[in-house]
Protein backbone atom coordinates (compact mmCIF):
# COMPACT_ATOMS: atom_id res chain seq x y z
CA UNK A 1 0.00 0.00 0.00
CA UNK A 2 2.72 2.14 0.93
CA UNK A 3 4.64 1.75 -2.88
CA UNK A 4 1.22 2.36 -4.52
CA UNK A 5 0.97 5.93 -2.85
CA UNK A 6 4.38 7.10 -3.09
CA UNK A 7 4.00 5.98 -6.84
CA UNK A 8 1.00 8.32 -6.83
CA UNK A 9 2.69 11.25 -4.93
CA UNK A 10 6.03 11.16 -7.85
CA UNK A 11 3.61 10.49 -10.95
CA UNK A 12 2.06 13.46 -9.82
CA UNK A 13 5.49 15.68 -8.72
CA UNK A 14 6.26 14.55 -12.84
CA UNK A 15 2.75 15.60 -14.27
CA UNK A 16 3.01 19.03 -13.06
CA UNK A 17 6.70 20.06 -13.57
CA UNK A 18 5.95 18.65 -17.02
CA UNK A 19 2.96 21.21 -17.73
CA UNK A 20 4.95 23.72 -16.26
CA UNK A 21 8.17 23.30 -18.17
CA UNK A 22 5.46 22.71 -21.35
CA UNK A 23 3.94 25.98 -20.22
CA UNK A 24 7.28 27.73 -20.19
CA UNK A 25 8.18 26.20 -23.54
CA UNK A 26 5.12 27.68 -25.27
CA UNK A 27 5.60 30.96 -23.97
CA UNK A 28 9.32 31.14 -25.28
CA UNK A 29 7.71 29.93 -28.62
CA UNK A 30 5.11 32.37 -28.82
CA UNK A 31 7.98 35.49 -28.27
CA UNK A 32 10.01 33.87 -31.23
CA UNK A 33 6.64 33.48 -33.19
CA UNK A 34 5.53 36.93 -32.78
CA UNK A 35 9.04 38.73 -33.50
CA UNK A 36 9.14 36.53 -36.43
CA UNK A 37 5.65 37.86 -37.59
CA UNK A 38 6.48 41.43 -36.57
CA UNK A 39 9.65 41.24 -38.62
CA UNK A 40 8.51 39.83 -41.53
CA UNK A 41 7.57 43.13 -43.07
CA UNK A 42 9.89 45.05 -41.20
CA UNK A 43 12.87 47.07 -42.55
CA UNK A 44 15.31 48.66 -39.81
CA UNK A 45 16.47 51.30 -43.05
CA UNK A 46 13.08 53.07 -42.60
CA UNK A 47 11.18 55.85 -40.10
CA UNK A 48 8.37 53.41 -38.16
CA UNK A 49 5.13 55.14 -39.98
CA UNK A 50 3.22 53.71 -42.46
CA UNK A 51 3.29 56.91 -44.62
CA UNK A 52 6.87 57.92 -44.97
CA UNK A 53 5.78 61.63 -44.78
CA UNK A 54 5.31 61.48 -41.45
CA UNK A 55 7.54 62.67 -38.79
CA UNK A 56 8.84 61.04 -35.52
CA UNK A 57 8.47 62.70 -32.25
CA UNK A 58 11.53 61.61 -29.83
CA UNK A 59 11.58 62.19 -26.17
CA UNK A 60 14.85 62.70 -24.49
CA UNK A 61 15.64 62.17 -20.64
CA UNK A 62 19.66 62.65 -19.70
CA UNK A 63 21.29 60.89 -16.95
CA UNK A 64 24.75 62.05 -15.49
CA UNK A 65 26.82 59.18 -13.40
CA UNK A 66 29.64 60.78 -13.09
CA UNK A 67 31.82 64.34 -14.16
CA UNK A 68 34.95 62.32 -15.13
CA UNK A 69 37.05 65.88 -15.56
CA UNK A 70 37.42 69.42 -15.78
CA UNK A 71 40.04 71.29 -17.51
CA UNK A 72 39.49 74.82 -17.54
CA UNK A 73 42.56 75.88 -19.05
CA UNK A 74 41.82 74.05 -22.32
CA UNK A 75 38.27 74.19 -22.50
CA UNK A 76 37.01 70.78 -22.08
CA UNK A 77 35.24 68.51 -20.10
CA UNK A 78 34.06 64.98 -19.87
CA UNK A 79 30.98 63.37 -17.80
CA UNK A 80 29.59 59.91 -18.25
CA UNK A 81 26.00 60.60 -19.47
CA UNK A 82 23.01 58.38 -20.96
CA UNK A 83 20.50 59.02 -22.57
CA UNK A 84 17.12 57.34 -22.55
CA UNK A 85 15.17 57.91 -26.18
CA UNK A 86 11.44 57.22 -26.51
CA UNK A 87 9.12 57.27 -29.43
CA UNK A 88 6.63 55.73 -30.84
CA UNK A 89 6.95 52.87 -33.45
CA UNK A 90 3.64 52.40 -35.37
CA UNK A 91 4.76 48.91 -37.26
CA UNK A 92 5.84 46.97 -34.48
CA UNK A 93 2.71 46.48 -31.95
CA UNK A 94 0.47 43.91 -31.62
CA UNK A 95 -2.62 42.48 -29.57
CA UNK A 96 -1.61 41.73 -25.83
CA UNK A 97 -4.92 39.83 -25.18
CA UNK A 98 -4.13 36.87 -27.78
CA UNK A 99 -0.75 36.02 -26.35
CA UNK A 100 -0.13 37.59 -22.77
CA UNK A 101 2.95 39.24 -24.21
CA UNK A 102 3.62 43.15 -23.23
CA UNK A 103 7.28 44.10 -23.81
CA UNK A 104 9.68 42.48 -26.51
CA UNK A 105 13.13 43.52 -26.98
CA UNK A 106 15.02 43.33 -30.28
CA UNK A 107 18.70 43.93 -30.89
CA UNK A 108 19.50 47.23 -31.36
CA UNK A 109 21.16 45.78 -35.31
CA UNK A 110 17.63 44.76 -36.07
CA UNK A 111 15.10 47.58 -35.50
CA UNK A 112 15.26 51.33 -36.21
CA UNK A 113 16.85 53.73 -34.35
CA UNK A 114 16.81 57.80 -34.01
CA UNK A 115 20.57 58.60 -34.38
CA UNK A 116 21.51 61.46 -32.21
CA UNK A 117 24.94 63.08 -32.74
CA UNK A 118 26.78 64.99 -30.89
CA UNK A 119 28.15 68.50 -32.48
CA UNK A 120 30.58 69.68 -30.33
CA UNK A 121 32.59 66.66 -28.96
CA UNK A 122 36.09 65.94 -29.21
CA UNK A 123 36.37 62.39 -30.16
CA UNK A 124 33.47 60.29 -30.80
CA UNK A 125 30.24 61.89 -32.93
CA UNK A 126 27.41 59.27 -31.46
CA UNK A 127 25.80 58.73 -28.07
CA UNK A 128 25.60 54.83 -29.40
CA UNK A 129 28.95 54.16 -28.01
CA UNK A 130 29.52 50.61 -27.00
CA UNK A 131 32.58 49.18 -25.37
CA UNK A 132 33.23 46.25 -27.59
CA UNK A 133 31.26 44.30 -29.86
CA UNK A 134 29.57 41.98 -27.39
CA UNK A 135 28.29 45.18 -26.01
CA UNK A 136 26.42 46.26 -28.93
CA UNK A 137 25.30 42.55 -29.63
CA UNK A 138 23.57 42.25 -25.79
CA UNK A 139 21.98 46.80 -26.52
CA UNK A 140 18.29 46.04 -26.82
CA UNK A 141 15.27 48.27 -27.78
CA UNK A 142 12.43 47.77 -25.90
CA UNK A 143 9.14 47.55 -27.91
CA UNK A 144 5.66 47.56 -25.53
CA UNK A 145 2.63 46.38 -27.16
CA UNK A 146 1.16 49.58 -28.26
CA UNK A 147 4.11 50.94 -30.06
CA UNK A 148 6.07 52.50 -27.24
CA UNK A 149 9.69 52.21 -28.01
CA UNK A 150 12.78 53.00 -25.66
CA UNK A 151 16.63 52.85 -25.90
CA UNK A 152 19.72 53.78 -23.63
CA UNK A 153 22.37 55.15 -24.73
CA UNK A 154 25.96 56.53 -24.09
CA UNK A 155 29.28 56.45 -22.19
CA UNK A 156 32.00 58.83 -21.59
CA UNK A 157 31.29 62.16 -23.40
CA UNK A 158 34.32 64.41 -24.00
CA UNK A 159 32.89 67.78 -25.34
CA UNK A 160 34.25 71.48 -25.88
CA UNK A 161 33.54 74.36 -23.08
CA UNK A 162 33.61 77.86 -23.14
CA UNK A 163 34.92 79.26 -19.65
CA UNK A 164 34.78 81.89 -17.89
CA UNK A 165 37.22 82.97 -14.86
CA UNK A 166 36.13 86.67 -13.99
CA UNK A 167 35.07 84.97 -10.33
CA UNK A 168 38.25 82.96 -10.16
CA UNK A 169 37.94 81.31 -7.82
CA UNK A 170 34.44 81.56 -7.15
CA UNK A 171 33.86 80.35 -10.59
CA UNK A 172 31.09 78.82 -12.12
CA UNK A 173 30.85 77.69 -15.94
CA UNK A 174 27.87 76.82 -18.17
CA UNK A 175 28.75 73.90 -20.09
CA UNK A 176 26.66 72.21 -23.00
CA UNK A 177 26.59 68.60 -24.43
CA UNK A 178 25.15 69.49 -28.21
CA UNK A 179 23.04 66.69 -29.51
CA UNK A 180 20.85 66.81 -32.73
CA UNK A 181 19.21 63.99 -34.89
CA UNK A 182 20.78 63.63 -38.18
CA UNK A 183 18.31 61.71 -39.55
CA UNK A 184 15.20 63.21 -41.53
CA UNK A 185 11.92 63.82 -39.96
CA UNK A 186 13.17 63.59 -36.48
CA UNK A 187 12.70 66.14 -34.16
CA UNK A 188 12.44 66.48 -30.62
CA UNK A 189 9.63 66.67 -28.54
CA UNK A 190 8.83 70.29 -27.08
CA UNK A 191 7.70 69.17 -23.70
CA UNK A 192 11.66 67.14 -23.57
CA UNK A 193 13.03 70.50 -22.95
CA UNK A 194 13.27 72.70 -19.33
CA UNK A 195 14.66 71.82 -16.28
CA UNK A 196 16.07 68.16 -15.92
CA UNK A 197 17.94 68.62 -12.52
CA UNK A 198 16.13 66.56 -10.66
CA UNK A 199 15.91 63.03 -13.10
CA UNK A 200 19.19 63.53 -14.54
CA UNK A 201 20.61 64.27 -11.43
CA UNK A 202 19.58 60.75 -9.63
CA UNK A 203 22.24 58.82 -9.88
CA UNK A 204 24.88 61.30 -9.61
CA UNK A 205 28.21 60.36 -7.87
CA UNK A 206 29.81 63.82 -6.30
CA UNK A 207 33.34 65.10 -7.47
CA UNK A 208 35.68 66.19 -5.57
CA UNK A 209 36.23 69.58 -6.91
CA UNK A 210 33.26 70.35 -8.75
CA UNK A 211 29.40 70.30 -7.87
CA UNK A 212 26.64 70.04 -10.74
CA UNK A 213 23.91 72.40 -9.32
CA UNK A 214 21.38 72.41 -12.60
CA UNK A 215 20.46 70.74 -15.90
CA UNK A 216 18.94 72.46 -18.46
CA UNK A 217 17.74 71.29 -22.24
CA UNK A 218 16.87 74.10 -24.72
CA UNK A 219 16.62 73.80 -28.22
CA UNK A 220 19.08 75.99 -30.81
CA UNK A 221 17.17 78.76 -31.90
CA UNK A 222 13.96 77.48 -33.76
CA UNK A 223 15.97 73.98 -34.96
CA UNK A 224 13.53 71.01 -33.49
CA UNK A 225 15.70 68.55 -34.30
CA UNK A 226 18.37 70.21 -31.75
CA UNK A 227 18.82 69.20 -27.98
CA UNK A 228 21.34 71.27 -25.89
CA UNK A 229 22.14 69.51 -22.47
CA UNK A 230 22.98 72.63 -20.39
CA UNK A 231 25.59 71.81 -17.29
CA UNK A 232 26.58 74.22 -14.47
CA UNK A 233 29.31 73.31 -12.90
CA UNK A 234 30.26 75.16 -9.26
CA UNK A 235 33.39 74.81 -7.99
CA UNK A 236 34.23 74.15 -4.59
CA UNK A 237 36.26 76.77 -3.11
CA UNK A 238 37.40 75.59 0.11
CA UNK A 239 40.49 74.12 -1.19
CA UNK A 240 41.80 77.87 -2.87
CA UNK A 241 40.38 79.73 -0.46
CA UNK A 242 42.29 78.02 2.28
CA UNK A 243 45.58 77.54 0.03
CA UNK A 244 45.55 80.91 -2.70
CA UNK A 245 43.00 83.80 -1.38
CA UNK A 246 43.33 83.62 2.81
CA UNK A 247 47.14 83.76 2.17
CA UNK A 248 47.05 86.43 -0.33
CA UNK A 249 45.15 88.29 2.14
CA UNK A 250 47.60 87.67 5.60
CA UNK A 251 50.65 88.80 3.24
CA UNK A 252 48.67 91.60 2.10
CA UNK A 253 47.94 92.47 6.01
CA UNK A 254 51.57 91.97 7.25
CA UNK A 255 52.26 94.72 4.46
CA UNK A 256 51.20 97.69 6.71
CA UNK A 257 53.85 96.49 9.25
CA UNK A 258 56.78 97.29 7.56
CA UNK A 259 56.63 101.00 8.44
CA UNK A 260 55.90 99.72 12.10
CA UNK A 261 59.21 98.17 12.63
CA UNK A 262 61.78 100.63 14.21
CA UNK A 263 64.55 101.93 10.98
CA UNK A 264 67.48 100.99 13.73
CA UNK A 265 66.54 97.45 13.23
CA UNK A 266 67.59 97.35 9.70
CA UNK A 267 65.01 94.71 8.99
CA UNK A 268 62.82 97.29 7.35
CA UNK A 269 63.60 96.46 3.24
CA UNK A 270 64.41 92.98 3.67
CA UNK A 271 60.89 92.56 4.94
CA UNK A 272 59.17 94.91 2.32
CA UNK A 273 61.73 92.80 -0.54
CA UNK A 274 59.97 89.71 1.00
CA UNK A 275 56.86 90.32 0.68
CA UNK A 276 56.91 91.41 -3.11
CA UNK A 277 58.58 88.06 -3.90
CA UNK A 278 55.91 86.02 -2.34
CA UNK A 279 53.34 88.00 -4.56
CA UNK A 280 55.18 87.27 -7.53
CA UNK A 281 55.81 83.88 -6.75
CA UNK A 282 51.48 83.60 -6.52
CA UNK A 283 51.10 85.46 -9.51
CA UNK A 284 53.12 82.49 -11.16
CA UNK A 285 51.41 80.00 -9.70
CA UNK A 286 48.06 81.35 -10.40
CA UNK A 287 48.93 81.86 -13.82
CA UNK A 288 49.92 79.02 -14.44
CA UNK A 289 46.38 77.86 -13.63
CA UNK A 290 44.11 79.95 -15.45
CA UNK A 291 43.32 79.56 -19.41
CA UNK A 292 44.99 82.27 -21.71
CA UNK A 293 41.90 84.93 -22.22
CA UNK A 294 40.92 88.07 -22.98
CA UNK A 295 38.76 88.00 -19.77
CA UNK A 296 40.89 89.07 -16.81
CA UNK A 297 39.81 87.66 -13.10
CA UNK A 298 39.39 90.18 -10.51
CA UNK A 299 41.57 87.81 -8.10
CA UNK A 300 44.57 88.33 -10.17
CA UNK A 301 43.41 92.22 -10.91
CA UNK A 302 43.88 92.04 -6.60
CA UNK A 303 47.34 90.11 -7.50
CA UNK A 304 48.42 92.99 -9.99
CA UNK A 305 47.78 95.64 -7.25
CA UNK A 306 49.12 94.05 -4.38
CA UNK A 307 52.62 93.94 -6.87
CA UNK A 308 52.28 97.44 -6.92
CA UNK A 309 51.36 98.22 -3.58
CA UNK A 310 54.77 95.81 -2.63
CA UNK A 311 56.66 98.18 -5.02
CA UNK A 312 55.54 101.11 -3.99
CA UNK A 313 55.95 99.56 -0.04
CA UNK A 314 59.74 99.05 -0.82
CA UNK A 315 60.52 102.26 -2.28
CA UNK A 316 59.12 103.97 0.54
CA UNK A 317 60.83 102.02 2.98
CA UNK A 318 64.13 103.08 1.17
CA UNK A 319 63.35 106.87 1.13
CA UNK A 320 62.23 106.74 4.83
CA UNK A 321 65.60 105.22 5.86
CA UNK A 322 67.52 107.57 3.25
CA UNK A 323 65.70 110.61 5.40
CA UNK A 324 66.31 109.05 8.71
CA UNK A 325 69.80 108.94 8.71
CA UNK A 326 69.99 112.51 7.15
CA UNK A 327 71.57 115.03 9.11
CA UNK A 328 69.44 117.89 10.21
CA UNK A 329 71.42 120.43 9.77
CA UNK A 330 70.45 120.08 5.89
CA UNK A 331 68.13 122.82 5.36
CA UNK A 332 64.72 121.22 4.86
CA UNK A 333 62.54 124.28 3.04
CA UNK A 334 63.77 124.72 -0.19
CA UNK A 335 61.68 125.94 -3.50
CA UNK A 336 59.24 123.93 -4.42
CA UNK A 337 60.09 121.21 -2.27
CA UNK A 338 57.99 118.08 -2.55
CA UNK A 339 58.96 117.86 1.56
CA UNK A 340 57.08 121.23 2.33
CA UNK A 341 53.47 119.71 2.92
CA UNK A 342 54.54 117.37 5.42
CA UNK A 343 56.71 120.41 7.22
CA UNK A 344 53.56 122.76 7.44
CA UNK A 345 51.89 119.41 8.84
CA UNK A 346 54.23 118.93 10.94
CA UNK A 347 54.18 122.94 12.01
CA UNK A 348 49.99 122.73 12.54
CA UNK A 349 50.39 119.82 14.70
CA UNK A 350 53.68 121.56 16.91
CA UNK A 351 50.83 124.31 17.03
CA UNK A 352 48.41 122.62 18.43
CA UNK A 353 50.52 121.40 21.31
CA UNK A 354 51.50 124.95 22.55
CA UNK A 355 50.00 126.15 25.52
CA UNK A 356 47.08 128.58 25.79
CA UNK A 357 48.97 130.89 28.11
CA UNK A 358 51.94 130.69 25.83
CA UNK A 359 50.26 131.05 22.58
CA UNK A 360 48.53 134.43 23.79
CA UNK A 361 52.11 135.71 24.82
CA UNK A 362 54.54 134.46 22.37
CA UNK A 363 54.00 134.56 18.58
CA UNK A 364 53.46 131.67 16.13
CA UNK A 365 56.76 130.56 14.65
CA UNK A 366 56.29 131.21 11.18
CA UNK A 367 57.00 128.18 8.51
CA UNK A 368 60.41 129.34 7.71
CA UNK A 369 61.51 129.59 11.15
CA UNK A 370 60.42 126.57 12.75
CA UNK A 371 63.06 124.13 12.36
CA UNK A 372 61.99 120.36 11.98
CA UNK A 373 64.09 117.06 12.13
CA UNK A 374 64.06 114.45 9.73
CA UNK A 375 63.15 111.63 11.67
CA UNK A 376 59.78 113.38 12.24
CA UNK A 377 59.25 113.56 9.28
CA UNK A 378 60.25 110.18 8.89
CA UNK A 379 57.51 109.35 11.51
CA UNK A 380 54.88 111.15 9.49
CA UNK A 381 55.11 109.23 6.62
CA UNK A 382 55.69 105.79 8.62
CA UNK A 383 51.55 107.22 9.17
CA UNK A 384 50.87 108.05 6.21
CA UNK A 385 51.78 104.94 4.60
CA UNK A 386 49.87 102.70 7.39
CA UNK A 387 46.51 104.28 7.11
CA UNK A 388 46.67 104.26 3.19
CA UNK A 389 47.86 100.53 3.38
CA UNK A 390 45.24 100.06 6.00
CA UNK A 391 42.32 101.94 3.51
CA UNK A 392 43.43 99.05 0.78
CA UNK A 393 43.78 96.13 3.17
CA UNK A 394 39.57 96.97 3.46
CA UNK A 395 39.34 97.05 -0.61
CA UNK A 396 40.60 93.34 -0.92
CA UNK A 397 38.16 92.56 1.47
CA UNK A 398 35.42 94.05 -0.26
CA UNK A 399 36.44 92.44 -3.41
CA UNK A 400 36.32 88.86 -1.85
CA UNK A 401 33.02 89.58 -0.71
CA UNK A 402 32.01 90.70 -4.41
CA UNK A 403 33.76 87.79 -5.84
CA UNK A 404 31.52 85.95 -3.30
CA UNK A 405 28.23 87.94 -4.34
CA UNK A 406 28.89 87.63 -8.08
CA UNK A 407 28.90 83.51 -7.53
CA UNK A 408 25.36 84.09 -5.91
CA UNK A 409 24.15 86.00 -8.68
CA UNK A 410 25.86 83.64 -11.55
Amino acid sequence: MAKIVWFLVAFTYHVFVCLGNSQELDGYQKVRQLKSTLMEKYSNQLIPRKSLSDEVIVRVSPYIDLLLDFNENVGTFSVIVRFKLMWDDHLIKWNVTENNIYVIHFPVEEVWLPKMMIRNTIEKRSIFTFDDRLDQKTTYVSHSYDGYASVKAGGIVEAICITSMYYFPFDSHVCTIELYFESNQVYIGDYTYGDQTKPALQGFMPHDGWDITNVTAVQDGYDRATYNLQIKLERKPLFLFVSLVLPVLLVGFVNIFVFCLPIESGERISLSVTLFLTFVVIMTIVDENLPESSEVSIFILILLLKVIISVLTTVMAIITITFYYRHDDIKIIKKKSLLKLFTCAQICRHKGKVKDEQTSQTPLPSTAGYNMGWKEIVQMIDRICIVVLGLEFVCEIIAVLILLRGRELS
